[in-house]
């Protein structure tokens, strides 16, 4: 069940539908539900609880000037599968873009990818591209201010703590290998706990 926000309304979901109450999506294709979000990724090391020798200054360096890139990252409930991919930005072009690659991975299903609402997400540039892949996906909205509901920002908070926090890396390309790397082989057990499933 889908309860409509602005950008569905726009897109017709509430046709036939009282007052704007949910609308029930049955898809003809097997369906597959996506927690979608983004993170940034900063060459400058992010600061944040580390262990250190009492009374003693922690020191990370850093690169003099920052760069920033984005991950764009589709987790599979609950099979945990996902795509995560890495641009320079994080217009409603990234987002398509990234979209397009996930229904080539998954080329007969069909795709329920929960959003938040992001200006990026509910632009009405998007609505052609939405309204031509109506058979093939939804974007579910979230509730407004409600990350917690996003089982995705899980992932991120645990890829800092991992990854990014507290860490130098020489080149920014070094720091983007590592973690694609480290997504790459994060054991699924882990992946199961960050959801709150049973291993």
């Amino acid at each position: 069940m889908v309860v409509p926000d602005k950008q569905l309304i726009r897109l017709g979901y509430t046709d036939g539908c009282q007052n704007g109450f949910p609308s029930i999506l049955i898809p003809k294709r097997r369906g597959r539900f996506f927690f979608f979000d983004e993170a940034n990724i900063s060459w400058c090391p992010e600061s944040g609880r580390i262990y250190r020798i009492k009374g003693e200054e922690y020191k990370v360096n850093t690169p003099g000037s920052n760069e920033t890139k984005y991950i764009l990252g589709s987790l599979e409930y609950p099979s945990c599968s996902g795509l995560y991919e890495i641009y320079s930005n994080k217009r409603n072009q990234e987002f398509r873009k990234h979209i397009e690659h996930l229904m080539e991975m998954y080329p007969d299903d069909y795709l329920f990818i929960y959003r938040d609402n992001a200006s990026q997400h509910v632009t009405p540039m998007l609505d052609e591209f939405l309204l031509s892949n109506r058979d093939r996906l939804i974007l579910v909205p979230s509730p407004t201010y409600s990350p917690n509901l996003n089982l995705i920002e899980r992932l991120w908070h645990y890829m800092r703590d991992n990854i990014t926090r507290s860490h130098f890396y020489i080149t920014f390309e070094s720091k983007c290998l590592a973690l694609v790397e480290w997504l790459e082989t994060l054991p699924i057990q882990r992946f199961l706990t960050l959801f709150g499933l049973s291993p």
